[in-house]
């Protein structure tokens, strides 16, 4: 059974070798120079291009059959093109041989069938992309397809459509230029909704169908001008293309074609306005066919409605953003708020400034809810977060609920200090004594609070709230009230602390940290092609332990870019034996900011994939915002060169930092990794999936590609496959798994598509995205 699959991709390959004889034969005779005369030969222009023709149509077919599914887009091709060349045997053998040849004649019917043959196979491939993009997308490709349209009008729709004779006649030499246009109109729309990088198998389908009409057109204008001579090169381009279009279906699967970085996406409605302007001063001056200049109007008009398109999905996502920021129940900021407010204060904290952070929790809070019900538990937390406010309503201070019955407030400016938080939290205390009205009966309210100090220059969001987390349950334990973080209540503190940062140091130098590898699962396949790596511990006493127990200790000792450059090596130590063991995994890996400020750092990034023979695009660098937001020109220099090298690059946690979309449309990205904070309650929430769907079309419109972590159930896989995500990573598939064990999990499991959710009162599911039949 295996040899006889390994020997048809041979035969289908030989086969297809022996078809492509005859049109490289004929395309060869056009050539300049080639051809002992001029004119029609029966040989050449009889036999041999009525061969050709039908050799495109047949390898269509024979490429369409060695597909394993999806195939009507293939045989709807093939079916086209074999008509076409139909028209062109009967017009040799009953239409060239008679003095007085008919126009139109049956050929001409079978040259018109291929037309709705192409269209229907366009429109296949386009359905599986519809409702995966935004309505952006289909304007750039209607814009630049009017903008075609209107210079092929001006330079040859005239004097085609200006020949004489009968109704029937005129009819037919303006048809083809028309549906030429039309096909033009229709493949720039689709290649637009494949963000311009579609599979390889479209790029051949759009290739042929240019090449078809570029000849379609040049015949027209030499037969209206009576300059058309059998057997030259416009013969020729025709055969070439439709020879690249049997060449669509099928083939090695791999990535999709190249990418317009974003500058380009968004140059392509000025670009096509600027075409049409020209057209009108063309028009001005020499007088143009009106069709040339209805097109060019047509495609000014289409650029400004996708200049208000745009305008229009940035303002809503800049809307969904702020929301996305705002929590429901108090109307304070959330978590994502609470990293941005941080980050503008890192940002804005001059030298030797510091920023704290008050956490704070509701002591007896559930026997609240227990006792009167979680609308009252409801009401409760309203009831305190409108007394936060009114306490930390001070400039450089913001007030957030994380969660539950946790609220925090970050500090920054001149009340940033020990003093000044310790201050804060007392009046905290005070603003909480009055009792609140809770289901009639008036309740006492007690918090215990943890506060955290540290300077700005070295702080971060993670690091201030480990120590508040500490502090506050510090406080809770010892019913203290408030307490301030101290090295001393710390697991890692004092003594210990020394001896973690040793441990640490000669394990890191030794590159004996353990990296577990989460994979990340393409959508539209089902398959794994690469992998996240994420560092652990083996402490010699605690046992392993995960990053948030150890990388304070890290950071303390100043080892944080020598771990990164430890995790690098090591990772790429083990994508290099899969790769030589045949299992080509990319492997990304988190690379700090001090190490992101190293300019040297592409050049040491060189050095060891060259040490390991291992191609670049089997590296994946992870940048967070924070890193775009303190040193972009740092960043565009550093991730050009990583990007020049073939290195791939992701901003992860988007949506958590306060990075600019300006930023996004300028730096060579290629992923953006959503946060999983954003996939909280995807299914239930109609504003968290409005926010989630807004962002995959942005990445979509950027030419990026959208990648999901900390996906853990199946309505949620199905909603992110349902609004177009790319690519998924979370505990729903695998957790992070040692290498041999990932090796285990891969070897165990089917790759399968990602189904999409239904729509609420649809009478089906939605179509795959990645359905296509061109790869």
């Amino acid at each position: 059974m295996s040899a006889t699959r390994a020997q048809a991709p041979a035969r289908h390959l030989l086969l297809q070798a022996a078809l492509l004889v005859a049109p490289i034969a004929f395309v060869v005779s056009t050539i300049p120079g080639v051809r002992a005369q001029e004119g029609y030969t029966p040989l050449l222009d009889g036999l041999l291009n009525n061969l050709a023709y039908e050799a495109a149509a047949a390898i269509c077919l024979v490429r369409t059959l060695a597909m394993p599914r999806a195939r009507r887009a293939g045989y709807l091709l093939a079916a086209g093109l074999a008509v076409y060349g139909a028209g062109n045997v009967f017009w040799s053998l009953f239409v060239r041989p008679l003095a007085d040849q008919p126009y139109p004649s049956g050929a001409d019917l079978c040259f018109f069938l291929f037309y709705p043959a192409a269209f229907t196979a366009l429109i296949l491939l386009a359905r599986h992309r519809d409702d995966r993009h935004a309505g952006s997308l289909w304007l750039d490709g209607v814009v630049g397809g009017l903008a075609v349209g209107a210079v092929a009008a001006a330079a040859v729709i005239g004097p085609i459509v200006s020949a004489s004779g009968s109704w029937a006649a005129v009819a037919t030499t303006s048809a083809y230029p028309a549906l030429d246009l039309v096909l033009l109109l229709v493949l720039a729309a689709v290649l637009s909704l494949f963000g311009w990088r579609p599979p390889r198998g479209l790029w051949r389908l759009a290739a042929g169908l240019v090449l078809f009409v570029v000849a379609d057109l040049a015949y027209l204008l030499a037969t209206a001008t009576g300059t058309y001579v059998s057997g030259r090169l416009t013969d020729g381009v025709w055969v070439a293309g439709v020879v690249l279009m049997g060449f669509a279906p099928g083939g090695a699967p791999g990535p999709r074609g190249p990418r317009l970085p974003g500058w380009a996406l968004v140059s392509i409605p000025l670009l096509a306005t600027v075409v049409a302007l020209g057209v009108f001063v063309v028009d001005h001056r020499h007088p143009l066919h009106p069709v040339a200049v209805v097109l060019a109007v047509a495609t000014v008009l289409s650029a400004l409605a996708r200049l208000l398109f745009t305008f229009r999905e940035v303002t809503r996502l800049a809307g969904q953003r702020e929301l996305a920021r705002t929590d429901d129940l108090t109307g304070l900021g959330n978590r994502r708020a609470l990293d941005r407010s941080t980050t503008d204060l890192l940002l804005a904290a001059g030298p030797g400034a510091d920023v704290a952070l008050l956490l704070l929790d509701l002591d007896g809070f559930k026997e609240v809810n227990d006792s009167f019900g979680h609308q009252a538990g409801d009401s409760l937390l309203r009831d305190v977060a409108g007394r936060l406010r009114q306490v930390a309503d001070a400039p450089g201070a913001a007030v957030v609920r994380l969660g539950g019955d946790e609220f925090a407030v970050v500090l920054g400016g001149a009340a940033a200090t020990r003093a000044g938080a310790l201050a804060l939290a007392g009046r905290v205390h005070e603003a909480l004594r009055e009792p609140c009205t809770v289901a009639g009966v008036q309740v006492h309210v007690r918090a215990s609070v943890g506060v955290s100090v540290l300077p700005a220059a070295s702080a971060g969001l993670d690091a201030l709230l480990r120590q508040a987390d500490v502090a506050m349950y510090h406080a809770k334990a010892h019913h203290l009230g408030t307490f301030a973080y101290s090295e001393e209540v710390d697991e890692f503190g004092s003594g210990e602390r020394l001896e973690t940062a040793e441990l640490l140091r000669g394990d890191i130098a030794a590159r004996r940290m353990v990296l577990h590898y989460q994979p990340k699962v393409d959508v539209g396949t089902g398959a794994v092609h690469g992998v996240e790596a994420l560092v652990r511990w083996l402490h010699p006493r605690r046992g392993l332990l995960f990053p948030d127990a150890f990388l304070p200790a890290v950071e303390g000792a100043g080892l944080m870019e020598e771990l990164t450059r430890a995790v690098l090596e090591q990772a790429l130590d083990q994508a290099g034996d899969w790769w030589r063991a045949g299992r080509p995994l990319a492997v990304a890996v988190n690379l700090s900011a001090s190490s992101l400020s190293d300019e040297e750092l592409p050049e040491r990034v060189a050095e060891l994939l060259a040490a390991r023979r291992l191609p670049p695009h089997l590296l994946e660098i992870e940048i967070t915002e924070d890193f775009l937001m303190v040193d972009h020109e740092r960043a565009r220099r550093i991730l050009h060169r990583l990007r020049g090298q073939g290195v791939r690059v992701a901003v992860d946690d988007y949506g958590t930092g306060y990075s600019s979309l300006a930023y996004l449309r300028e730096l060579p990205v290629d992923d953006l990794k959503l946060d999983k904070a954003f996939l909280t309650d995807l299914t239930a929430d109609d504003r968290a999936l409005a926010i989630v769907r807004s962002t995959i079309m942005l990445a979509h419109s950027l030419g990026l590609r959208l990648v999901a972590e900390g996906v853990e159930d199946e309505e949620t896989n199905r909603e992110l496959a349902a609004a177009g995500c790319d690519v998924v990573q979370g505990w729903l598939y695998s957790k992070a798994l040692p290498a041999h064990e990932l090796e285990r999990w891969l070897a165990g499991r089917e790759p399968a598509p990602v189904p999409a959710a239904v729509p609420a009162g649809a009478g089906g599911g939605r179509a795959s995205r990645r359905g296509a039949v061109l790869d």
